[in-house]
């Protein structure tokens, strides 16, 4: 199934957070066959992709931005990397509504990514995801309401990642 949906004014809230956080966006075919790009700075978006393919590409190179452009990235694998950077892309996609499919999962699988490995992110990914979906809602989605990684909706949010048993 691909990703779909309505993404409203989310899209265009996204592009004005970047905008607001000095993260220039810039739409080029020379980044193909990858969707997008983040350069510490600068994302570069594939043209052509559906709304609802592009809010998610530019969620997860903002993911990256957030996540992976301090030392914090020499401390990580591409694994670990990708794997955060697709479970926020997940986490928001989802929150405002669109149908994911298995786009995050085979992504996160195809980078040897796992459901283990999702729990040790937990907490910087809800917490990447909350500032994101703070900035393009308008709602507070902040980490206080968000699960303990131990809990019960931590767990089915990683399993609805990984799509693991």
């Amino acid at each position: 199934m691909a990703l779909t949906g309505d993404v409203g004014e989310h899209r265009d809230r996204l592009i004005a957070f970047l905008d607001s956080q000095n993260i220039a966006l810039e739409y080029t075919e020379n980044i193909a066959p990858a969707l997008g790009v983040s350069y510490g700075g600068k994302i570069a978006i594939l043209p052509g992709q559906s709304p609802a393919e592009e809010l998610v590409t530019l969620v997860h190179e903002l993911g990256h931005e957030y996540l992976h452009k301090s030392e914090r990235r020499t401390m990580t694998t591409a694994t670990v990397r990708e794997t955060e950077a697709e479970a926020v892309a997940f986490i928001v996609g989802q929150a405002i509504g669109l149908e994911m499919g298995r786009a995050s999962s085979d992504y996160i699988q195809m980078y040897a990514g796992n459901a283990a490995l999702l729990a040790e992110s937990l907490e910087v990914v809800q917490r990447t995801s909350a500032v994101i979906l703070d900035a393009i809602t308008g709602e507070s989605a902040t980490t206080q309401n968000a699960p303990s990684a131990s809990s019960p909706e931590a767990q089915d949010t990683i399993d609805a990642i990984a799509e693991v048993a």
